[in-house]
């Protein structure tokens, strides 16, 4: 069981709620505005530090209030923990861990974690390199916090050659100053790049079997460039394009260039795929992911379903239904699933409300 308690002070329609969580499926149902989402919304910010929906973290905040309060108590993997944050039109986000005020979110990453299936996140399909890059850097980070450090220090590393190639254009600098970026950015990179192939190959293994047990017709293929130069590679390439990096303003070669597609039947969804195929490719992506977690961590994650059911026909649904049946069954242990619906009656059919699962129900009004 990820999260057993969860209480929210203005966060967005609610006042003062308080939510008790099954270890099995909790269903949150109710009209479209009736504040369901905000739910997931607050027990992301506590896994996270942030939002799926927003990267503004004050619109969460009740409209006839100046802050917002969000606290829930967590168990997984032997370890409980009570997580509080605050969030402040004017002065911010606070958040506490243990009663001990957080000073990064890295804090949080891989402690109590939760997969989210929501609308905002079918941009992992459907939107630019930028957003798959994020996923799958997100999801690696949560599994291995070697991997977060080579990405913060990449991260770093190009930030600050790309001020540095800025300011050799103006004048500012001389060459040998931008070139003291060359050794740490390659260094880096190198060591990103041989990670995330490391983990991708992993991550694409455990993607085709989930493919398969969902329906053994499927045929999706994730892709990646097939990149490990190593550092000196890596850092003659950066070096024969220093022209054309200084009258960009910025570093055109790493893996912060990455271009991941997702082909579904040969074909890349993003350019070819309908609403349909990418609602079923989003779905695949995030129960892989859950697998992922739990393979690397030991940790079954909670997982976060907004409005999913009523957005799949009923033979989707139920074979969701049927793959978090196959991990309880692999891993001895429920998956706790919190649902958000419109219809009730939809998720009922799908066959999360069995007999084999405790569940609660919350009804919500607008």
């Amino acid at each position: 069981m990820a999260i057993r308690r969860l209480n929210i002070v203005s966060v967005r329609n609610h006042k003062d709620a308080e939510f008790y969580f099954s270890p099995g499926v909790t269903v949150i149902w109710g009209e479209n505005g009736s504040g369901k989402t905000a739910i997931l919304e607050a027990i992301n910010i506590l896994s996270f530090g942030k939002s799926f929906k927003t990267h503004r973290q004050r619109e969460l905040i009740n409209i006839k209030t100046s802050e917002l309060f969000i606290r829930g108590e967590f168990c997984a993997g032997g370890q409980e923990d009570v997580v509080a944050a605050c969030v402040d039109k004017k002065s911010g986000q606070i958040i506490k861990l243990n009663g001990k005020k957080i000073l990064s979110r890295k804090e949080l990453l891989g402690r109590n974690i939760v997969v989210v299936l929501s609308p905002e996140e079918q941009g992992i399909t459907m939107g630019a390199p930028s957003i798959k890059r994020s996923f799958f850097d997100r999801v690696f980070s949560v599994i291995s916090p070697g991997y977060l450090k080579t990405l913060q220090q990449y991260g770093r590393a190009l930030k600050q050659r790309n001020i540095a190639l800025i300011q050799f254009r103006d004048g500012v600098i001389r060459k040998d100053a931008l070139e003291t970026w060359t050794e740490p950015l390659a260094k880096r990179g190198a060591k990103l790049w041989k990670a995330r192939k490391e983990l991708m190959l992993e991550f694409k293994k455990l993607q085709l079997n989930v493919s398969k047990k969902y329906d053994a017709k499927i045929m999706m293929d994730i892709k990646n460039p097939d990149l490990d130069p190593g550092k000196e590679k890596y850092r003659e390439k950066i070096e024969g394009l220093i022209k054309k990096d200084i009258f960009l303003g910025r570093t055109g070669f790493g893996p912060h260039r990455d271009n991941i597609t997702i082909n579904w039947f040969g074909k890349n969804i993003k350019v070819f795929g309908s609403q349909g195929e990418h609602k079923l490719c989003l779905v695949i992506l995030k129960l892989t992911e859950l697998f992922f977690i739990k393979e690397k961590t030991g940790i079954t994650p909670a997982l976060l379903l907004d409005d999913l059911f009523s957005k799949l026909d009923l033979e989707r649904s139920k074979k969701i239904v049927h793959l978090l049946q196959g991990l309880e069954t692999i891993y001895k242990e429920p998956v706790q699933t919190i649902v958000t619906t419109t219809d009730l009656i939809n998720v009922e059919n799908s066959g999360l409300l069995s007999k084999k699962y405790s569940h609660k129900t919350y009804h919500l009004e607008r």
